[in-house]
């Protein structure tokens, strides 16, 4: 058995089992596949790819990938410290999470992170005040939930009505408008994440084409939105027979329904990235 060209047992007799091996030319390989399949599309051309770190955290895993342009989709500080360790920079690290501490908000001000995707109301109330105490203004996306739940299981569905992340979609619009009034927030679009191992695109057309349809109105209301943040969840096949979406259908996809917005796209792939990646030797 080898990883790349390199002897399994090899490795376990000079580091030892158990250990973890990855290959640095999955890594690359699979970033490079989404990148090319995003940059065939003019409204996906340089889209940011952002590594949801939950599917991987090894410091290397990280670094290898911040080499070749990712970013990170990260859910606590912790995550926001390992990537910028890892040499991600700050402005390609996105702050997502329902659990966000006010410590927390704190420190992704001042690290200075692409954007927060504020999730509930509170959470609103909560950022407006930790920045204020700072004089900052922080860029922030609403994160929606568009009453779509997908996924390989039930408890890897995120955006389904009654799923405890994001704000339904009629609420969203309201807190936009909330924010923009805000001199100490700065609302820069919306976000989704409606699942993970999503092997069918139906489901997140349908949660992108609603972004889409809030992004005319919200504009029609004189409100800037510029960013849309469209989570990850594609799915990968765990078994010879499964059949996936490809990241080139799903880039097509997400251009057509992207098409004349102008909007800066953000896709926050784990398992496509980094499931086969590597091997536990033991």
């Amino acid at each position: 058995l080898h990883a790349e060209d390199v002897p399994l047992d090899a490795l376990a007799e000079v580091v030892g089992t158990p250990v973890y091996v990855y290959s640095t030319a999955t890594l690359k390989r699979h970033y490079r596949v989404l990148r090319e399949a995003l940059d065939a599309h003019a409204s996906l051309n340089g889209a940011l790819i952002a590594l949801a770190v939950k599917a991987n955290s090894t410091l290397s895993v990280l670094a290898t990938l911040a080499k070749q342009g990712c970013g990170a989709d990260t859910v606590s500080e912790g995550e926001i410290r390992r990537a910028l360790k890892a040499g991600v920079p700050a402005d390609r690290i996105i702050f997502s999470g329902v659990g966000k501490t006010d410590r927390e908000l704190a420190f992704a001000i001042d690290a200075g992170v692409r954007q927060i995707n504020v999730e509930s109301p509170a959470e609103l109330d909560r950022l407006i005040a930790v920045a204020a105490a700072k004089g900052a203004s922080p860029e922030i996306a609403i994160r929606v939930n568009p009453k779509i739940g997908a996924g390989g299981h039930a408890k890897i569905t995120t955006g389904g009505e009654g799923d405890k992340f994001g704000v339904p979609a009629d609420e969203a619009m309201a807190l936009y408008a909330r924010a923009s009034a805000s001199p100490h927030v700065t609302p820069v679009g919306l976000a989704c994440h409606i699942g993970s191992q999503i092997t069918d695109l139906a489901p997140l057309e349908a949660a992108f084409r609603l972004l889409a349809e809030m992004t005319w109105t919200l504009r029609g209301q004189g409100l800037s939105v510029t960013r849309l943040d469209l989570g990850g969840g594609l799915g990968v096949p765990y078994s010879g027979g499964a059949r996936t979406a490809s990241p080139a259908d799903y880039a097509a996809m997400t251009a057509g329904v992207l098409e004349g917005l102008d909007v800066e796209a953000a896709f926050e792939p784990g398992r496509l990235l980094a499931a086969n990646a590597g091997v536990l030797l033991s």
